[in-house]
């Protein structure tokens, strides 16, 4: 990661006047939450000409750039999100767990004015961090912000999560010591909130309820999807279930590295049901 970071062709990096973390790169502004003291070994690793430009405090938002923006894997290393569908100019993209909006803002700029991202986020301390981006960057027009979570009905649910891991929340995990109640949705209902009709790209990473996301879209089908099926819940195997949930519903299904689900919609196939 120190390499990747030190070959990161960022123009600027700081703390701005409201305390946020960020480093602008690729005509871009990212804001961030600042470096943990456990990040401090891996900062020194990187070329002392490195460092005298990107503060120590920066250093976790550029390791997001790289790992969320200029990969964009469903997972550090992993397959990338596009891996099987080049997103375009005009397009319409979905994200859930669209976290602090490294690659919401991606999106925006590759759809362009004339096509449309919808990221939803639950946590608070994401949002804030995605509506910043989304707002300094002045992408407000081509992106919705989604703040609840995703789920197969509309309810209230506690998410478990660590302390100190911003990064992701679990609704059906028992690891962590912080339970926090969240609004939740169906991809039904917001797809007809934020007035979607079609999406050409959805992006579902939700740390175990990949699934129960799925189940609360029954009459709505995106014409692709990235899936991130890496945790199975008891007596259900995450691949299996929804690889045979898309099979059903007319999708063509690959699945790399045994657990990343990538589903295209059959020629003929509507998108809606």
């Amino acid at each position: 990661m120190a390499k990747k970071v030190s070959n990161l062709n960022f123009s600027s990096a700081g703390i701005d006047d409201e305390g946020f973390s960020y480093v602008e790169y690729d005509g871009l502004r990212f804001h961030g939450e600042k470096s943990f003291d456990k990040d401090k070994k891996y900062y020194k690793l990187l070329p002392r000409y490195v460092r005298n430009r990107l503060p120590f405090e920066c250093f976790r938002t550029a390791q997001d750039i790289v790992i969320r923006y200029v990969e964009g894997g469903l997972k550090y290393g992993g397959p990338r999100k596009h891996d099987f569908y080049k997103v375009k100019a005009g397009d319409t993209v979905a994200e859930m767990g669209a976290f602090q909006g490294f690659y919401a803002l991606k999106m925006c700029k590759t759809v362009g004015e004339n096509g449309k991202m919808i990221a939803i986020e639950p946590l608070k301390d994401n949002l804030k961090f995605l509506k910043k981006n989304i707002t300094y960057n002045k992408f407000e027009n081509r992106c919705t912000i989604v703040p609840k979570g995703v789920w197969k009905e509309q309810t209230t649910l506690t998410f478990k999560r660590k302390t100190t891991d911003h990064q992701s929340g679990s609704i059906v995990m028992e690891k962590g010591n912080e339970d926090i109640s969240l609004p939740v949705d169906t991809l039904e209902n917001i797809m007809q909130e934020t007035h979607t009709n079609a999406c050409n790209m959805m992006v579902i990473q939700l740390n175990g309820v990949e699934i129960n996301a799925l189940k609360g879209l029954n009459s709505f089908y995106p014409n692709n999807l990235a899936i991130a099926a890496r945790y199975d819940q008891p007596g259900v195997d995450a691949v299996d279930e929804i690889t045979s949930l898309l099979v059903n519903r007319g999708y063509k299904v690959n699945v790399e590295e045994e657990r990343f689900i990538f589903a295209a919609l059959k020629e003929g196939q509507s998108n809606s049901n």
